[in-house]
Order: structure tokens, then sequence, then C-alpha cells
């Protein structure tokens, strides 16, 4: 009778190692894009919102207003420390509203980045994202 010698062959231990990869970088980066689909249900809402309403100002509101539990980010307070806040916060610059002098076509766009720390190695990795929504609102 034999007994099993106790050896592990190179390529299970590859196979085991992509598997357990692929589970951290889902655990790690996947909620990321779950909240980038709530982004872009912000901008739907806005851009149908737009033909009813020409303020742009009131159409910024309403996407930081429906970004502002998700997620938190870093933002610097008055002491030069950094402090981390709800929401995404969002700024004028990355919320762009564009409106068409023609015709009643309307594009909206949201770009902004969020920041994910690879524990445990501490090193911090960038996702970029764009949510856009262009057309006539209510069509």
């Amino acid at each position: 009778m034999r007994h099993p010698s106790g050896k592990v062959s190179l390529g299970s231990l590859v196979f085991l190692s992509l598997i357990a990869a692929g589970i951290y970088a889902l655990v790690m980066i996947v909620p990321f894009y779950v909240d980038h689909l709530d982004v872009k249900e912000a901008v739907a809402v806005a851009h149908n919102l737009s033909g009813r309403n020409t303020n742009d100002g009131r159409l910024r509101n309403e996407i930081r207003q429906r970004t502002s539990q998700m997620a938190n980010h870093w933002e610097r307070d008055q002491y030069d420390n950094d402090v981390l806040k709800p929401g995404l916060g969002l700024t004028d610059d990355q919320i762009i509203i564009e409106r068409s002098g023609v015709t009643q076509n309307v594009r909206i766009a949201v770009s902004y980045e969020r920041q994910v720390l690879l524990k445990p190695t501490n090193y911090v990795y960038t996702l970029h994202f764009t949510a856009e929504k262009e057309g006539i609102p209510g069509q």
C-alpha cells in the first residue's frame, strides 16, 4: 500500500495563487464599481431633471446629494490634517453640464477618482471613473 508523498505540484500552487489573487481583487475593487453604478444613476436623474430645470447649480446639487452618503473621501482641514469625510466630495469642476444652443440636447458628465488601499501593503491604487449621459431629456 502506497502513502501520499506530500509533494505539491508547481501547477497546483500557481493555480491556487491565481484563485486567491482573483478573490482579493474582487473583495477590494468591486465595491468601487458598485458605487459607480449609483453615480451613473444620479447622473441619469439629473439629466432627466435638466429638461424641466435650467438651473445647472440645482442639477449639480442633486448629484452631490445623491452621492453624499456613498463611500468616503479625504479632505484637508484648516490645520492641514487629512480628514475622512462621507460622500465622494464632488466639486463643480468634476460635474460638467453642457447645453446645446441649437437643440434641446444636454450632456452631463461626472469625472472622479477613488483611491483603493491595497492591504496589507499600504499601496494606494487610483481608479478613474466617468459617468456620462447625453441626449434630449425625457426621451
